[in-house]
């Protein structure tokens, strides 16, 4: 065995006892990593990568499958190959993976609750969340009645997926931490693959490049956009990053980016207060604008353009990596925005610009 092979094999229960380390101690994760070390690693990668209209990222991924598929065959093809050494060039293989992802952006899984940091109670009542759901309705209808030609009218939004990216990219509006760092964002390579594998955009970990899915209807890309953003800068957490996209839209002054983001919320709070009250999410819901629920039937009905047998596979798998990073919920970790959401309308009143 070679020795690069043998200390990366070593590296990997010891980077395990790290990360259960890192689990217990978040503080440190934040002081050290999240707010110090972090912000010198994406302002070295935008250097780098944001100069390249194209998304790296995807050309990198590219060459890594081929490189995975190159190997498996030569495998296959090579009568005697031992299998010592195809477990010992997988582990090392697989350490290196993990180390770099954990380095460069994995260990922000691990930083304190953005909840502390903002002093948000997360947990709510059926009251609460129902007086919330109630003014996303109302400024939801507000917006809907300026955008479109009566109620019953899907809003249109006739920008190019380039100016959105500008539109969001300029105002941004959430550094908690006042460290500086500039998120931008570039469209998938990859976007109708994407788009069957069930995705709307994604962080890159590596090349630390947001990527959105172009396929997707301009009212979804603009908080993808800003989603992928709040990863860019250090939020790992889902529901966290969600939050993020819903407040830095509806302080936007683009008017159809304040209703992408409280049509965005709206639907989570929707959700969930129906499974507390069904009855009473139905007689709400009722109030709401023809037109906004046909934009959310166009958004659904994308989707479904796509759907193919692979796409839950996909999404259990992703389902538990975000378990495995410390996202107890995996992917129903997106609604714990709700919290978030309801926590925000009792500390800000929602007011359109």
């Amino acid at each position: 065995m070679k020795r690069t092979h043998f200390i990366l094999i070593g590296l990997l229960p010891i980077q395990g006892l790290i990360l259960m380390l890192f689990k217990k101690n978040p503080s440190w994760v934040e002081t050290y990593y999240s707010q110090l070390v972090y912000p010198f690693i994406f302002d070295t990668h935008r250097l780098f990568f944001e100069k390249f209209s194209f998304s790296v990222g995807d050309i990198l991924y590219a060459f890594l499958v081929l490189f995975i598929a190159k190997n498996v065959v030569s495998i296959f093809k090579k009568k005697k190959t031992s299998w010592s050494v195809i477990i010992s060039h997988s582990l090392s293989f697989v350490s290196l993976v993990l180390l770099l992802f954990n380095l460069n952006w994995g260990l922000n899984y691990y930083r304190t609750p953005l909840s502390q940091d903002l002093g948000y109670q997360m947990k709510y009542n059926e009251t609460e969340l129902e007086a919330t759901f109630s003014k996303l309705v109302t400024i939801s209808n507000q917006l809907h009645s300026r955008l479109s030609v009566n109620d019953t009218t899907a809003v249109t939004i006739a920008y190019s997926k380039a100016t959105i990216s500008d539109l969001i990219e300029k105002e941004f509006d959430f550094d908690l931490k006042k460290m500086g760092p500039k998120p931008y964002l570039k469209q998938s390579l990859w976007s109708t693959l994407l788009s069957y594998m069930g995705y709307a955009g994604y962080l890159n970990p590596f090349t630390l490049e947001s990527q959105a899915n172009s396929k997707i209807p301009n009212l979804d890309f603009m908080i993808t956009a800003a989603h992928e953003m709040a990863h860019q800068l250090g939020i790992a957490s889902e529901g966290e990053a969600n939050f993020i996209a819903f407040y830095t839209s509806i302080k936007h002054s683009d008017p159809f980016v304040q209703y992408a983001g409280y049509t965005f919320a709206l639907r989570y709070c929707y959700a969930e207060h129906y499974k507390a009250n069904p009855e009473r999410a139905k007689e709400k819901i009722k109030t709401l604008h023809p037109g906004i629920l046909k934009n959310y039937k166009e958004l659904s009905e994308f989707w479904k353009r796509y759907q193919n047998p692979f796409e839950p596979l996909l999404k259990k798998g992703y389902d538990s990596y975000l378990k495995a990073n410390g996202q107890a919920k995996g992917i129903q970790s997106y609604s714990t925005i709700v919290g978030y959401v309801v926590a925000y309308a009792q500390k800000a009143s929602f007011n359109l610009n």
